[in-house]
């Protein structure tokens, strides 16, 4: 487990004794390597939390004796979590190449979700979304750049050039990062890598850099496309969801459906964030929250619709059967596919608009709820 969280053994046994609330670090990597969910474990751990700073002024008397509870019954139920998930658990593959999905099928990212919580500012935060004109298929050159390591690819040790200690520990803490010398570089604008190993941990890289030592990052993270998109490690959106969540594969063209949710960006984000998103880099009082989610009304006869491009097409279905959720802060309202992919319909270059799907009409914005 140590290997698996990054975490020390004398961490990880302190946290299971339940004497003290560990550190939010520590419980959610213990939570997560067990399978637990990552969002979940995180509300669980504040309760407890809250329960602990109310009770200091009095060390004394209920508050402090439903405290503990909350401590106590925060390790037993990880204890149960381990035994739920004992050695005859059988973990699912890994994402393969030309895999159009990724993350486990319970995943938020790879639900429908028939009945979300409409926004009552769904109107409004849909017209300050479209404020700006434009709606972007990020594709070919513009795409989020995959790779995709083999067990016969070298790995080396990287540690992040800066941000260690100010924005956390390392996130490669106990990973080896997979590069194959015949990989090209990223341009330097490019600010996002993400090499997927053959185990399925995904080693996202902040400003790569390649040398004949081997890859370097300026910041991470690592998540396990075999379970949650939400990073084990570090942080690579301000929601603390993987890169990869929503990303458009090569293998959605390809099949010519997106059978999972989509996610996005928008200027707007306030601090706050809801389910699936741990976490915001939004700032004030803006309209949205990190992990909202947005899809297009069913009554959007899609087939109907001729003048849809191809492309166009499958994002909408996507979005009217998936969703789609607000992962990050961003210069404008828009969605990513693979690096080198082609949208088909698509006349070529790095943007393919989206301007004849109806989101104006059809847009809706609200909640979900994690899983049952």
């Amino acid at each position: 487990m140590g290997a698996r969280t990054g975490q020390s053994p004398g961490a990880l046994s302190e946290a299971a004794e339940g004497k003290r609330l560990p550190p939010l670090a520590v419980a959610l990597a213990y939570a997560q390597a067990c399978g637990g969910n990552r969002a979940e474990w995180e509300r669980r751990w504040q309760a407890a939390r809250n329960e602990l700073d109310a009770s200091r002024p009095r060390p004394t008397g209920r508050r402090w004796a439903v405290a503990v509870a909350g401590v106590v019954a925060l390790a037993l139920t990880a204890a149960a979590v381990v035994l739920a998930n004992r050695p005859d658990h059988r973990a699912p593959p890994p994402a393969a190449a030309g895999s159009s999905r990724f993350f486990s099928d319970d995943d938020a990212f790879n639900r429908r979700h028939p009945h979300p919580r409409l926004s009552p500012d769904s109107a409004r935060m849909v017209s300050a979304l479209l404020a700006p004109g434009r709606v972007k298929l990020y594709t070919g050159t513009a795409g989020s750049l995959v790779y995709r390591a083999t067990s016969r690819t070298r790995t080396y040790e990287v540690t992040p050039r800066e941000h260690v200690g100010q924005w956390g520990p390392n996130p490669f803490d106990g990973a080896r990062f997979p590069w194959d010398p015949s990989w090209k570089a990223p341009a330097p604008d490019r600010e996002w890598t993400v090499v997927i190993g053959p185990d399925g941990r995904a080693m996202e890289c902040w400003r790569t850099k390649v040398s004949p030592a081997g890859p370097s990052c300026e910041w991470g993270a690592v998540s396990d496309t075999r379970g949650s998109s939400v990073s084990e490690k570090g942080q690579d959106t301000g929601s603390g969801l993987s890169r990869l969540a929503g990303l458009i594969t090569r293998a959605d063209w390809k099949a010519g459906r997106i059978d999972h949710a989509l996610s996005f960006g928008t200027p707007d984000n306030s601090g706050r964030h809801v389910f699936p998103a741990v976490g915001s880099d939004g700032q004030g009082q803006g309209l949205w929250r990190a992990g909202q989610f947005i899809w297009l009304d069913p009554s959007y006869d899609i087939d109907a619709d001729t003048s849809l491009r191809p492309y166009e097409r499958m994002v909408a279905k996507a979005l009217q059967e998936y969703g789609a959720f607000d992962v990050k802060n961003a210069q404008e309202f828009g969605f990513t596919s693979e690096f080198g992919s082609q949208a088909p319909g698509n006349s070529g270059g790095a943007y393919a608009p989206l301007d004849r799907i109806d989101f104006a009409k059809y847009l809706r914005v609200g909640t979900v709820e994690p899983s049952p």
